[in-house]
């Protein structure tokens, strides 16, 4: 079996000097996560993936149609009886950065991507429905509270991994009651005070579809630099009334390669913030008061980063000394 690999966002920035330090979902970081959510009653259904989707149909939380095993016959029946694409294949258990995660368009991808899975980590392939939605949001909870809302989009490619996300958002009041009826389910939530619990929904036809929870300090906007340069209030510190109305956009990217800093920053205005590479991403935090501003400086962004990827520069290399 391959080593399970380390969050790209681990090395991204200094995590040290913060209490808990950096850790995200298991298995690979095991040992770094708090031992508060080790104990809670919450922690199987982070790190396994087929009991949380157990555990949402015993509490008649709206969630896809779905099937796991450990043998790919019974899977591909099922799909075969449902015959309507795409399809969603995971692992059972919980990763980072949506690892072992594809978006399945065709009964002919079905068997690459479950051995692509199970040659990659033990136990049970979930296969569900992949819920196409306009509206896919993210929630942070410490404490039993929503510190953080944000509105993600996925890459386009098999994988899941998100490309963009948006935050602080405010979502309508009847939204916010919608989900806090839903994670009121979650028994013990309100006991668990040094970490961070991320639900994933999908809004499709005002209802709201949970895809996913998670934990772990794997994203850059929890980190106190990146806020304080995006002018936000941090949940990794104690919660502040905040007056700012700055509104951020994080943009993700895989194997970029070298690119010209000055250019981007030039590019991306006084909307651009920070970015840094960590592994094989790239990341860009944009934030303006305007909400018009940032999504015009966002797709100037992206666009420096595609044409980028397509232009293969290299970096000027020193002079050789005589």
């Amino acid at each position: 079996m391959p080593e399970p690999k380390h969050s790209p966002i681990e090395f991204l920035a200094d995590w040290s000097h913060l209490a808990g330090g950096f850790y995200a979902d298991a298995p690979v970081y095991e040992p770094e996560i708090p031992e508060s959510l080790k104990h809670s009653e919450l922690y199987q259904l982070l790190i396994n993936r087929v009991m949380l989707r157990e555990f949402c149909r015993s509490n008649q939380i709206e969630q896809p149609p779905y099937i796991s095993g450990l043998q790919f016959d019974a899977l591909s029946a099922w799909a075969v009886k449902r015959n309507r694409f795409p399809l969603a294949m995971k692992s059972a258990i919980n990763g980072s950065d949506c690892d072992h995660c594809y978006i399945l368009k065709a009964f002919r991808e079905l068997p690459e991507f479950f051995d692509a899975i199970r040659n990659s980590i033990n136990g049970p392939v979930i296969l569900e429905e992949f819920i196409n939605a306009k509206t896919r949001i993210e929630v942070t909870y410490i404490a039993g509270l929503p510190r953080l809302f944000s509105q993600f989009g996925l890459e386009k490619s098999m994988r899941m991994r998100h490309s963009w996300r948006v935050f602080p958002i405010r979502p309508p009041e009847a939204l916010v009651d919608q989900i806090c009826s839903i994670t009121s389910r979650f028994k013990g939530l309100e006991k668990i005070k040094d970490a961070p619990i991320r639900f994933s929904f999908a809004l499709r036809d005002g209802k709201l579809i949970l895809l996913s929870v998670n934990s772990g300090m794997n994203r850059p906007e929890y980190h106190p630099d990146w806020c304080k340069a995006a002018g936000i209030s941090c949940i990794s510190l104690p919660p502040v009334k905040s007056r700012s109305k700055k509104i951020c956009k994080l943009l993700i990217y895989t194997d970029i390669g070298e690119f010209p800093e000055n250019e981007l920053f030039a590019t991306g205005g006084d909307s651009l913030v920070k970015f840094g590479a960590a592994g094989n991403q790239t990341i860009a935090l944009l934030s303006s008061g305007n909400t018009a501003r940032l999504l015009e400086d966002a797709e100037k962004v992206d666009a420096f980063f595609r044409h980028s990827r397509d232009s293969g520069y290299q970096p000027p290399q020193p002079a050789e000394e005589d």
